[in-house]
Parts: C-alpha cells; sequence; structure tokens
C-alpha cells in the first residue's frame, strides 16, 4: 500500500516538470481545486497512464510463481484497497495520502501525554469528541474561541439545552458574512482590541 503511494506521488511530482504537448509545464498542485494548472488536463492524463500501467505490472508480479510471500501479500492488499487508494484520481481535492490527518492527531496523543489520559470512559468520549469538533474548526480557519462561545451562549440562551436549530454553527451552511465573524477574534467588552492571534 505504501509502496503504491509513493509510486504515485513520484508520478504527479514527474508529471509537474513534464511539458505538455504546447510545451507549457504543469505547474500548480493537482490536490487542491483552487490551484489546478490551467494545463490540468495534460497532467491528469499523465497520472491516469501510470495507474493503468500499475495495474498492469501489480497483476503481472500476482501471476509470477515464485513471488515471495511477504510481497504477495502487499499486492493482495494493494488490490483489495485499491478503489480507496485511487480516489484522488477522480477526486483531485482528496489527498493520495492521510499526512494531513496524522499531523492533526498529534496534538491530541501529546495532551494524552501530559494530562495522563481520561479518568474515565464517558470523558475519553466527550475528550474524543470536542478533539474531532474543534478539528473540524480548525480546517475551516474558524477561530474556535469564538465558534465555542457563540454555541455556549446559544445553550445558555435555550434554557442550557443543545438549540435545535444547529446550521448557524456549521461551517458548510454558514455565509460569507458568518464565516469572516466566526473566523475573527473573540474580545472582550472590557478589554481592547489586539491585533495579536488568539492562541488559547
Amino acid at each position: 500500500v505504501a509502496t503504491s503511494l509513493i509510486c504515485c506521488r513520484s508520478i504527479l511530482l514527474r508529471a509537474k516538470n513534464f511539458s505538455s504537448p504546447s510545451e507549457e509545464p504543469c505547474y500548480g498542485m493537482v490536490g487542491e481545486k483552487s490551484r489546478l494548472p490551467y494545463n490540468y488536463a495534460y497532467c491528469d492524463e499523465l497520472l491516469r497512464q501510470a495507474i493503468t500501467q500499475m495495474v498492469k505490472q501489480r497483476t503481472s508480479e500476482m501471476g509470477n510463481t515464485a513471488l515471495a510471500a511477504p510481497a504477495r501479500k502487499l499486492l493482495k492488499s494493494m488490490t483489495n484497497h485499491w478503489a480507496g487508494l485511487t480516489v484522488f484520481v477522480d477526486h483531485p481535492e482528496v489527498p493520495m495520502d492521510n499526512n494531513q490527518a496524522e499531523r492533526a492527531l498529534r496534538t491530541p496523543v501529546v495532551g494524552r501525554k501530559n494530562f495522563y489520559g481520561s479518568g474515565s470512559q464517558w470523558s475519553g468520549q466527550f475528550a474524543a469528541t470536542m478533539f474531532s469538533l474543534l478539528m473540524t474548526i480548525t480546517l475551516w480557519s474558524i477561530n474556535s474561541r469564538t465558534w465555542l462561545s457563540a454555541y455556549l451562549h446559544a445553550c445558555a440562551a435555550n434554557g442550557n439545552c443543545p438549540p435545535s436549530d444547529l446550521s448557524p454553527f456549521l461551517p458548510w451552511r454558514m455565509d460569507h458574512q458568518q464565516l469572516t465573524a466566526m473566523r475573527s477574534i473573540l474580545v472582550h467588552p472590557d478589554q481592547p482590541a489586539s491585533t495579536h492571534d488568539d492562541t488559547s
């Protein structure tokens, strides 16, 4: 599995350096829609050709009766997970690896070492929920303190119960004005506004 991803990454890196028929290099990051290169179709064709070649090579090696057991096991795993491994081909907005998700786990893991985990099952589940929630907020570049304060105020106004309509707190349901407000730094009425980032 890891080998296939490394090969795909190598193909993408080479595609960026190749020249298209119009001698225009494939600039930009293929995995980000907002930065797709103007000759993306050419790079996409190169990638699909490489993927097809990898499938042929995998099939050929699987037919080798002298193939070592560890290598055969790897190729079987690659075959079973191929659809998931190649999602990024048809959906360039999806990263080809989960490095970002693994980096996101670093904060909870370091925190767990610092506060020695959770003292009960419910608190562990609550911590996992909050870590997931706050990471979603972070991915949308929303200030976590601003968002959490707005949500808790809404709960207090609803008799200390969650509001019946959660859409105002879902980033993908917010309009531009709401997102701008949620991305701003929360300032206490008695404190002057600060130009520094909120690091809490």
